[in-house]
């Protein structure tokens, strides 16, 4: 009976935790959860994505450079969601951005009465950190309920849907800017596809290339493949060549051959993973001492009106973190007033968790432990 040495996965918690106990190695390409980063809880997970943290921080410098300081967080109700959520309240903490509404998508989630409460707040900037179905439900209501002039905030889980953008209506919601892995193509990859796409069967696994590549996609044409949501290409593809180099660095490949007398244990992978600093597709790859990468930038794109996610800047992590955004080729959605509201009037007050506000027009749940936080009213609102 064959042992796993080395999983490549994308995100599940609990599984991990059951794969720690038995020390699989695990390298991931879509897990971004802060917990991962714990080496004392996940010795032996890596990841080719970067941590929650970092689009928390790209999230926030999109709210400092605009200027947006009353907004909403919408989250998936899982580890991921909560995560970024808990990550987004530290970050804001002592900032003059208010937290006006939250709340955690699930399978029963009420999106035409949850959008009627972020209406109600006059909010006009949401942040939407979930997954793909998720972000379809709540867009596809905000369609139906004939929302108008907002801004939404996505994270790489869906900021290059290929559907989404093309929708009947979307120009009506407003505007749409995200934050995604750079678009990079993969060489050979199509011709892979087209080939594999070719096999009929597996007949002679010994002399079929394609064996080990059996799916159940056989509704799927290679031209679906080759254009799908490009989101983990890279991440992909570099998870792949990580663990090669470090199996070839563990059994002393070279010059054609390798040592097959050496027996390969996680651990010694896991040493070689570490270690790994190599150049793939013009990006060094190497990780940090948590597991984490030091290679790979970030892409902002904005849903043009040709229903496509088009690159407008970049966030990049090294050698330093830098921001930049072409404000110009933004092409904002709806009226301009309703994202930069600027006769307002404030108040600062002091909140705990679970409390409700009734204000007359404006109700707000406060979903941190005691700080302080800042309300925002119109002035045709007088208190």
């Amino acid at each position: 009976m064959r042992s796993a040495i080395l999983l490549i996965k994308f995100d599940l918690i609990s599984f991990s935790f059951e794969l720690v106990l038995f020390f699989v190695l695990q390298i991931s390409f879509g897990a971004s959860s802060s917990v991962f980063s714990r080496k004392q809880n996940f010795p032996s997970f890596l990841r080719t994505v970067h941590p929650n943290k970092y689009f928390i921080e790209i999230i926030w410098k999109f709210l400092e450079k605009f200027k947006w300081t009353w907004v909403a967080f919408l989250y998936i109700d899982d580890d991921y969601g909560r995560d970024g959520l808990d990550l987004f309240v530290k970050k804001i903490k002592d900032t003059e951005i208010c937290l006006a509404f939250t709340h955690g998508l699930k399978e029963d989630t009420d999106y035409p009465k949850l959008i009627k409460q972020m209406e109600a707040l006059r909010i006009n900037v949401t942040i939407v950190f979930t997954t793909k179905w998720t972000a379809e439900r709540l867009i596809m209501s905000a369609i139906q309920q004939n929302v108008t002039n907002k801004v939404w905030i996505a994270v790489d889980a869906w900021s290059l849907h290929k559907e989404l953008p093309k929708e009947r209506g979307i120009r009506n919601i407003g505007t749409v800017l995200g934050i995604a892995e750079p678009k990079i193509k993969i060489p050979g990859f199509d011709d892979f596809v087209f080939s594999f796409k070719a096999q009929n069967q597996c007949g002679n696994p010994e002399q079929d290339p394609f064996c080990n590549q059996m799916c159940n996609c056989s509704s799927l044409s290679a031209e679906d493949i080759i254009t799908a949501d490009p989101s983990f290409n890279f991440p992909v593809y570099s998870a792949v060549y990580a663990v090669a180099h470090a199996l070839h660095a563990v059994l002393q490949c070279g010059a054609g051959s390798c040592n097959k007398s050496i027996k390969v244990y996680p651990h010694m992978v896991l040493e070689e993973l570490t270690k790994s600093k190599f150049t793939l597709l013009n990006q060094t790859v190497h990780f940090d001492d948590n597991g984490d990468p030091k290679f790979g930038p970030y892409a902002i794109v904005f849903w043009n009106e040709s229903g496509d996610a088009e690159e407008i800047g970049s966030y990049t992590f090294h050698p330093e973190h830098n921001f930049d955004i072409n404000k110009s080729k933004i092409h904002w959605h709806g009226d301009k007033e309703a994202r930069f509201p600027s006769s307002l009037t404030s108040i600062l007050f002091t909140a705990h968790k679970n409390v409700f506000f009734d204000f007359k027009s404006i109700y707000l749940r406060i979903n941190s432990n005691f700080y302080w936080t800042e309300i925002t009213f119109y002035e045709s609102n007088k208190i």
